[in-house]
């Protein structure tokens, strides 16, 4: 079935181009409270919510679409051509992973977890085909796992706990700070039951284990984490984090702003190139469906490519090869590959890094929109080992209709069976 042309919850009322500089005025494309976006939220719960937006077109749509039953199969990985490229992935035997904190921490969960609870969040192993069978809208199509507003703040402290011993102090405050995005736009919409800050699914796959792989799964809506252990090994990845709005201006977290490098850097970058390079790089000046091929767009994803159910996706490299850039800028790329995968701890980024920067002379730089100060864009830093988007968006609750600044996507895939660990479970 073709993409929709839209989001299925406009208006006619609704702003065409609202202000899209680094301090959108949110507030001012706050819908409603009979606005199609949100009418009824406030009496729904998730699951209700999404049979609500099975009955409109567009949402309807994009709910099959990303439904278990249409879930890549066989995995075969996300390539430039259909082709994984084999011995690009290096991990050393001990890499300073964090298992024995992860392990004790999810310990702790299971002792706190009567019998049904536990069959309720463990699953199988993390090659099973469900590991990756997560999604980052608010739309709760395939239940399962322990959903962390369905339960105690014991367990959710608990599920925290595991999220933060797994990370490093910067990444979790990333991960946490999507999770209290979500629950502000949970507040200014009335729609607390299905958008607040616990409104994320906890899978655990496997058993947990010092030498035997194992991880768990995270998401819901605009956070979305695979985690494997392998020893004192990890992976994280594929990742989805985002924000709709972009940033809280009221109550106890206000002041906290997302995304704030990887927005701002990669402006300054595309702004300093030189113009041939800023040519070279640019795919496309549109940033809608009318100016991109219908598979590179749709009302939902937009121009990202590398979301929820794209695990065996195809794109060839595109845009301007990052050796050609002056040594400023590609350090510029370095620092938005580090901003993209801040979650890792300090011991593991440092295997990680080292191998983006093996890579970099294969590495490309591709952009989609203008570069003005208040323009809005997309972005992607692609390499064999790497696959790095961001993409401003149309409102999905806000109401603008053109892409904002204010409302945010981010992919970070591993090409070449990277992703869910595969390659470091196969050494």
């Amino acid at each position: 079935m073709a993409a929709p042309q839209n989001s299925g919850y406009l208006q006619s009322s609704d702003p065409t181009k609202p202000r899209s500089d680094a301090a959108v005025p949110f507030r001012d494309i706050i819908p409603s409270a009979t606005h199609p976006r949100i009418a009824g939220i406030a009496d729904h719960d998730a699951l209700s919510w999404c049979e609500s937006r099975r009955q409109i077109e567009a949402p309807a749509w994009l709910i099959n679409r990303l439904d278990g039953k249409n879930l890549e199969k066989p995995y075969t990985g996300f390539t430039i051509d259909g082709k994984v490229r084999e011995e690009l992935y290096e991990y050393a035997d001990d890499e300073g992973a964090p298992t024995e904190e992860v392990v004790a921490r999810t310990g702790d969960l299971l002792k706190i977890l009567t019998t049904e609870q536990k069959k309720a969040v463990q699953f199988g192993d993390v090659t099973d085909d469900e590991f990756r069978l997560w999604s980052n809208p608010e739309l709760y199509m395939n239940p399962g796992g322990l959903r962390l507003d369905e339960y105690t703040p014991e367990i959710q402290t608990a599920i925290h706990a595991i999220l933060k011993a797994s990370s490093s102090k910067q990444g979790y405050e990333k991960i946490l700070g999507c999770c209290l995005t979500n629950g502000f736009l949970g507040h200014l919409v009335n729609g607390k039951k299905v958008l607040n800050e616990h409104s994320y699914n906890f899978r655990l796959f496997g058993t947990p284990s010092l030498t035997k792989p194992w991880g768990y799964t995270f998401f819901g809506h605009h956070l979305c984490l695979a985690v494997v252990f392998f020893g004192k090994k990890m992976v994280i990845g594929p990742t989805f984090m985002g924000a709709e709005p972009d940033r809280i201006d009221e109550g106890p977290h206000a002041g906290l702003r997302l995304f704030r490098t990887e927005e701002l850097e990669s402006l300054k970058l595309m702004q300093g190139l030189p113009k041939e390079l800023q040519e070279k790089a640019t795919l496309s000046k549109g940033m809608d469906g009318k100016s991109l091929p219908a598979d590179r767009w749709n009302p939902f994803d937009e121009r990202h490519l590398g979301g929820a159910r794209q695990d065996n996706r195809v794109v060839p490299f595109e845009g301007c090869p990052v050796s050609e850039f002056p040594a400023e800028a590609q350090q510029s790329i370095i620092n938005l590959y580090l901003a993209f995968n801040e979650y890792y701890p300090d011991a593991v980024m440092e295997h990680r890094l080292a191998l983006f920067k093996k890579h970099l002379n294969e590495t490309y730089f591709a952009w989609i929109g203008e570069f003005g100060d208040e323009d809005p864009y997309y972005y992607r830093i692609h390499s064999p080992v790497a696959f790095m988007e961001l993409d401003f968006h149309c409102g999905i609750f806000l109401t603008n209709t053109t892409p904002a600044r204010c409302h945010i996507h981010t992919t970070n895939r591993l090409p070449n069976r990277g992703d869910y660990g595969r390659v470091l479970l196969g050494q």
